[in-house]
C-alpha cells in the first residue's frame, strides 16, 4: 500500500529531538513560544495617621498627614520568545532518526532516492517504476539495447539473450553445434552417432538406418 503523502508531509513537519544539525537534509527553523515569569515592582501605599485630627478648623497644619510608602509587589508577565528547532527539509520526512526523501507515488519496483524521484530496479521504468522495459531493451533505465540475433529477446534485468531452441548462446547467432539441440543447445542428440534437428532433436538417419533414433535397419 502506498504511503499517504499528506501523512508523510505532516511527519516531515513534526518537531523532533532526535535529529542532528549536521545530518543530511536537516533544516533549522525558529519556533515561537510563550513564557510566564514573575516580575517585581514598587507600588505606592498611603498610611493614615494613627490619631485623627479632632479640631482641624483651628490649624489644619497641626494635623498629621498620610504617609506614602512603597512596597514590593509581584505580577505574572507573559512574554513571547523564539528558539531554533530542527526538522526535515522540504520533500523529506523523518524515519528512524534520519530524514529520507518523500515520493508522492509509491516506487513499485524501485526506491525513492530524492523528493518525487524513484530509482527503478533493473528491468523496470516509468516515474513510479511500474512499467517493464520495452521489447528489445534492458538495464536499470531500460536504455540498453538487447544484442540478440534472430529476433531473440533478452532478460530486462541482465540483458542475457533468451535464445530459441536450436540457437547457440550467448547471442543466438549460430545454430547448435553438431550433436546438440534444444534451448541453449543443452541436450545431446540421441541418434547413435547420426545428426539431429537443432530445434527438436529429431534424428537425421543416414542410409541404412531408420527409426526415431536411427537404430533400425530397413
Amino acid at each position: 500500500m502506498p504511503l499517504c503523502p499528506l501523512l508523510l508531509l505532516a511527519l516531515g513537519l513534526r518537531l523532533t529531538g532526535t535529529l542532528n544539525s549536521n545530518d543530511p537534509n536537516v533544516c533549522t527553523f525558529w519556533e515561537s513560544f510563550t513564557t510566564t515569569t514573575k516580575e517585581s515592582h514598587l507600588r505606592p501605599f498611603s498610611l493614615l495617621p494613627a490619631e485623627s485630627c479632632h479640631r482641624p478648623w483651628e490649624d489644619p497644619h497641626t494635623c498629621a498627614q498620610p504617609t506614602v510608602v512603597y512596597r514590593t509587589v509581584y505580577r505574572q508577565v507573559v512574554k513571547m520568545d523564539s528558539r531554533p528547532r530542527l526538522q526535515c527539509c522540504r520533500g523529506y520526512y523523518e524515519s528512524r532518526g534520519a530524514c529520507v526523501p518523500l515520493c508522492a507515488q509509491e516506487c513499485v519496483h524501485g526506491r525513492c532516492v530524492a523528493p518525487n524521484q524513484c530509482q527503478c530496479a533493473p528491468g523496470w521504468r516509468g516515474g513510479d517504476c511500474s512499467s517493464e522495459c520495452a521489447p528489445g531493451m534492458w538495464g536499470p533505465q531500460c536504455d540498453k539495447f538487447c544484442h540478440c540475433g534472430n529476433n531473440s529477446s533478452c532478460d530486462p534485468k541482465s540483458g542475457t539473450c533468451f535464445c530459441p531452441s536450436g540457437l547457440q548462446p550467448p547471442n543466438c547467432l549460430q545454430p547448435c553445434p553438431a550433436g546438440h539441440y534444444g534451448p541453449a543447445c543443452q541436450f545431446d542428440c540421441q541418434c547413435y552417432g547420426a545428426s539431429c534437428d537443432p530445434q527438436d532433436g529429431a534424428c537425421f538417419c543416414p542410409p541404412g538406418r531408420a527409426g526415431p533414433r536411427c537404430v533400425m535397419r530397413p
